[in-house]
């Protein structure tokens, strides 16, 4: 049995993870954390989540219902996150983290904490937006440089940063698989006279429309075709059986940073 605490819990993604591991068998939450002054202090989350009570009322402090926990579950914001891990690295436990928009030193500071207790990280934690990976992986090795990449991403009308994490993780590994770093040659957006498309660029292109979950395509343009790769989320389910996955991975390991790829195993195929 594997003891959660779950962050953020009135939020989208907390309600929806109370709910999907409220009903798996290998799980107990033990706690729930929303931040102070928040209407649902003192409230059940199983109710908040719109399931049946599960005798775990939230709390506006991590560190009041962290001790009987093994692994918290973290999908807020970079600041609430870092503030999260530093709490767990105080208690030695595991965290498994589904934020986006991370600073690089934000960055850097996650991986010194990793060195003390395990943590997994990913953009996204759907699987199958994580085999995706893998395979636009690939076919940007294959596909020579006559062939341009462009990234298209939507997501709901409330989302915070731009271009999202699952995007800038699919510039990264197909920038990486042709010899370069995002950074160098990403192009976010795009208006007036921009010249022609230098060979190398990779466009990322942010939409925001009403209630979008999460959509990413990815495309490969070449002499006489075009090749597409696209995910689509109808709900935030998948993310938390990704997730529930990635706790079940994370609960024996004593240190360490781990992406979804590590829970999937993909790194081996």
């Amino acid at each position: 049995m594997v003891r959660v605490v779950i962050t953020g819990a009135a939020g989208r993604m907390g309600r929806e993870n109370v709910a999907v591991f409220s009903k798996d068998e290998d799980i107990r939450i033990v706690g729930a954390v929303e931040l102070s002054g928040a209407k649902q202090i003192g409230m059940d989350a199983g109710v908040v989540a719109g399931t049946e009570a599960i005798g775990v009322n939230i709390s506006s402090d991590l560190a009041e219902v962290i001790a009987g926990s093994d692994v918290i579950v973290d999908f807020t914001n970079p600041e609430s996150s870092l503030r999260t891990i530093g709490t767990a690295a105080g208690h030695k436990k595991s965290v498994v983290v589904g934020t986006t928009g991370f600073s690089q030193e934000q960055l850097a500071a996650i991986r010194q904490y990793s060195e003390k207790i395990p943590i997994l990280l990913s953009p996204n934690m759907s699987q199958g937006v994580n085999i995706l990976f893998h395979l636009v992986e690939k076919a940007a090795q294959l596909f020579t440089k006559d062939y341009n990449v462009e990234i298209v991403e939507i997501h709901h009308n409330l989302k915070k940063d731009a271009p999202s994490g699952t995007a800038l993780r699919f510039g990264q590994l197909i920038s990486e698989a042709r010899g370069s770093k995002i950074e160098d040659i990403g192009v976010f957006g795009r208006h007036g006279v921009t010249g022609k498309r230098t060979d190398n660029e990779i466009g990322i292109m942010a939409l925001r429309l009403g209630d979008t979950i999460g959509d990413h395509t990815i495309i490969f343009g070449g002499p006489g075709e075009r090749i597409e790769f696209t995910h689509r989320s109808s709900g935030r389910k998948n993310y938390s059986t990704g997730a529930l996955r990635a706790v079940k991975f994370l609960a024996d390991k004593q240190n360490g940073l781990f992406g979804m790829e590590d829970v999937l195993g993909i790194g081996s195929l």
